[in-house]
């Protein structure tokens, strides 16, 4: 279900660039959509693009062409320029720099581009912006952990933490704050250490750990912010002889994740892993999303662009090893991910 609603516009994006591949054949009156995505070796970018061709060439007889950011914030900005160059009639951008983006989305726009963001609004641009709506699954999930921690240790005081992205705004807005609102919704006492630069990727997230746990080994829940982050914290508690259940009872610690996906399955069900709870970003409803409101700025029925900028939300799941059957996650991976 689409919610609507406005906000200014202010921060930062989330991410895209090269790897061209265009999917069903185009109309003759077809667009040509350029389909960013912040890092195509990622199982969720890699779903959300082969959607975005499949959906778009079925329902609009349109042309998407993938543009892979390789995580690097410089690669994602370079590529806005191959949208005027490479004759694109709309884009939809996935940025991690929003100002260095914002010139060559403005010089997209002074020629007629149909532009449209993911995750992030860009700046002062105002061009509309699809978003999971992740909050609400981040306070889900630190209300449950909590609650399990309480129910298995009621004399333990919580203490939390949580590894991303600190400065990122919408981050911090769907991930971070409301997590923590979700722990002090259950436990208002709870001591929050905050968010922890783990930006470099999951090695930091492993070392930032090991030396956390080190200092503070009452930490007892941990908001990993992304699944690739997620390797790491899991491999630097397995180094300290953390990051255990015992028959779905929390030992050491309870760890959340964000891109629920095979892997993790494997440790949200293990009764004997800490990592319990994962919220499950949907790749074909994300990609059609997005897709539908670049058609919607085609067709007239949404601005291209707005004062503030509007922002688009589509659902987000809790996958999680207390309230959601392990079938029905095996089959939300499959009806996804096709695994």
């Amino acid at each position: 279900m689409l919610i609507r609603k406005r906000m200014f516009v202010t921060g930062l994006v989330a991410a895209s660039m090269i790897a061209a591949a265009s999917g069903g054949a185009m109309a003759q009156d077809g667009k040509r959509i350029a389909f960013f995505v912040s890092n195509l070796s990622n199982v969720f970018h890699q779903a959300q693009a082969d959607e975005a061709q499949r959906y778009a060439a079925e329902k609009y007889g349109a042309e998407v062409v993938v543009f892979d950011g390789q995580a690097d914030s410089a690669v994602m900005t370079q590529n806005i320029d191959q949208v005027v160059a490479g004759g694109f009639d709309a884009a939809t951008l996935h940025i991690w720099d929003a100002e260095a983006a914002t010139p060559g989305v403005k010089d997209a726009l002074d020629d007629g581009i149909v532009m449209t963001s993911f995750f992030s609004p860009i700046t002062d641009t105002g061009i509309p912006t699809a978003r999971s709506d992740e909050a609400g699954v981040s306070f889900e999930m630190g209300a449950q952990m909590a609650t399990a921690w309480k129910e298995a240790h009621p004399d333990t005081p919580i203490v939390m933490v949580q590894l991303g992205w600190p400065n990122h705004t919408e981050v911090n807005s769907g991930r971070t704050a409301p997590f923590a609102a979700g722990v002090l919704s259950v436990d208002p006492g709870a001591e929050n250490l905050g968010a922890l630069d783990s930006s470099v990727g999951q090695e930091a997230a492993k070392q930032i750990i090991v030396d956390l746990l080190t200092q503070r080994p009452e930490v007892n829940l941990i908001y990993s912010e992304s699944s690739s982050l997620t390797v790491g914290t899991m491999a630097g508690l397995s180094q300290l002889g953390r990051g255990k259940f015992d028959d779905g009872k929390p030992l050491t610690e309870i760890v959340a994740s964000v891109d629920f996906d095979t892997v993790e399955f494997e440790q949200v069900y293990d009764p004997n892993s800490s990592l319990k709870i994962s919220m499950g970003l949907p790749p074909i409803e994300t990609a059609q999303g997005r897709i539908d409101l670049i058609m919607d700025v085609v067709n007239g029925d949404v601005a291209a662009a707005t004062a503030p900028a509007e922002e688009f939300f589509y659902k987000a799941y809790t996958i999680s090893y207390w309230t959601m059957p392990q079938d029905e996650a095996k089959t939300w991976l499959a009806a996804q991910f096709g695994e």
